[in-house]
């Protein structure tokens, strides 16, 4: 179960030893950020996500732009801060997780094939409209 004292928008990825792949129910947490006359939003509508140990899995995102967003996906791992973990002008793979910007579906979906108990930690979705440094 997720604590409500956790931050928003984002997904918990859980390692299970039993053969399962759960979600809770469809709860959206969600980051506004404007800008301007930009309105942005980031939903991650699954708060939790169990799997076994070698199967793949998915953390979704969509968002809600009216520009050009930037996203990212940070992990934090238990008692760490978070961390950057990929952009998507990267197109790279970190840990084995990729994630792909679906201008058409507005998504950024986290994927990894094989999931590995130490990817057992906070996942968030993020975007801004600029990026500095």
């Amino acid at each position: 179960t997720v604590s409500r004292k956790e931050p928003p928008v984002s997904s918990q990825l859980r390692h299970e030893a039993h053969p399962h792949l759960s979600a809770c129910d469809d709860v959206h947490t969600q980051l506004g950020v404007t800008g301007g006359a930009r309105a942005q939003t980031v939903t991650q509508p699954e708060e939790s996500t169990s799997v076994i140990e070698g199967a793949p899995v998915q953390v979704k995102c969509n968002y809600s732009s009216s520009g050009s967003p930037y996203l990212f996906w940070y992990v934090q791992y238990p008692n760490q801060g978070p961390q950057l973990l990929l952009k998507h002008t990267s197109g790279e793979s970190i840990k084995g997780f990729t994630a792909n910007l679906n201008k058409g579906e507005k998504s950024f979906h986290l994927k990894k094939l094989s999931a590995q108990e130490e990817d057992s930690a906070m996942y968030y979705c993020a975007l801004s409209d600029t990026v500095t440094g």
